[in-house]
């Protein structure tokens, strides 16, 4: 059963916004051509793009929505949530890539005198197996991302991918019960292409051909990527079901373990998987690193501590996961941009007001 919009909106992502809780990719292009959103269609080129603002209670920003036909599928997110956003990801065909641009905004695309792509930028390509889903978190904050969803026809056809090549045959081909993945560090022409796509308003006469070059290039570079192979942490892995459910409590672990022990070999362990999976996994389901995540939460945690009178910092750091006050201290003002100190004095001028 399909919840209504608005419940949908507020939970999900743009699949569930669109097609429902168990929707997938095709079906939201296609409600999109009846849903209340802006819309421009060109019929001559067979291109469709539509954009989807966040509900200003939800955040800010938009999805937006681009493709030249059924076989090729792109989605612009540009949005800050400030709610807990969750959608499960059911098979449908498609190869996924994924552009993710971690961290603030501001500092996700380099300008173009930049040396170097930044080393947490990397492109993902997954595909799982019919009867296989996933489900993806994103927390609250700042997200800037490119997804692009192809049939695996066309990237052979019209790309000239070799599917059969030994380390393509399992991501074209996933074995049943599971889903295969493979990821590629990003060079600086992949971001400058990248950050022309960002640029595109979509208001002139030719921002929709632009916008479409712009995609098909980003397909182009990605394949040249997957066919250039990788460094050892770049080769491709294969998650089984009880793998991608064991994410969740990786999740929950990171949201509340904070002791100074915690590291990503001793959580792999226990998890009963490898640090390569770990981390690739924890970054395609919930859009950032595993330090990133734990770091948030940690700082998250120390906020609710600062605002207790009776505990000091020292003690809050502790609880945090730090052996040295300084330590925290610097991680704290890293993340606020406040110092503790400084934190809890703001917390007790507000309990007054």
């Amino acid at each position: 059963m399909i919840e209504n919009d608005a419940t949908a909106r507020n939970r999900g992502l743009f699949r569930a916004s669109f097609a429902g809780p168990e929707g997938t990719t095709v079906a939201a292009f296609r409600n999109l051509l009846t849903a209340d959103v802006h819309r421009k269609i060109d019929t001559r080129l067979g291109l469709f793009y539509a954009r989807a603002d966040l509900d200003p209670g939800e955040g800010r920003g938009s999805w937006r929505f681009l493709s030249p036909g059924d076989g090729l599928f792109a989605v612009m997110t540009d949005c800050e949530y400030f709610t807990v956003r969750h959608e499960r990801v059911v098979a449908d065909g498609l190869l996924e890539f994924h552009i993710l641009l971690e961290g603030p905004v501001e500092l996700s695309l380099p300008q173009a005198d930049d040396a170097k792509a930044p080393a947490n930028v990397s492109l993902m390509v997954c595909q799982q197996a019919a009867g296989m889903a996933y489900d993806v978190v994103c927390q609250p904050g700042t997200y800037k991302m490119v997804s692009i969803y192809a049939q695996p026809a066309l990237l052979r056809e019209s790309f000239g991918i070799d599917a059969q090549e030994s380390r393509m045959r399992q991501l074209f081909a996933p074995d049943e019960g599971t889903m295969a993945m493979m990821e590629r560090q990003i060079d600086p022409d992949f971001l400058r292409r990248l950050r022309d796509l960002f640029e595109i308003d979509f208001q002139g006469p030719r921002e929709l051909p632009r916008a479409l070059a712009c995609i098909l290039e980003l397909v182009v570079l990605s394949v040249d990527a997957l066919e250039r192979g990788g460094k050892a942490e770049e080769q491709s892995v294969v998650f089984t079901a009880r793998e991608l459910a064991m994410f969740e409590r990786a999740r929950e672990v990171l949201a509340t373990d904070f002791s100074e022990s915690q590291t990503i070999p001793r959580l792999a362990r226990k998890l009963g998987t490898n640090t390569t999976k770990l981390k690739s996994g924890f970054r395609l389901l919930y859009g950032t690193t595993i330090f990133a995540y734990r770091n948030r939460h940690r700082m998250d945690r120390a906020m609710e501590l600062l605002a207790e009178d009776e505990t000091s910092i020292a003690a809050v750091a502790s609880a945090v996961g730090f052996r040295h006050q300084a330590s925290f201290t610097s991680a704290f003002r890293g993340h606020f941009g406040v110092t503790p100190n400084q934190a809890r004095q703001k917390l007790a001028r507000a309990g007054k007001t």
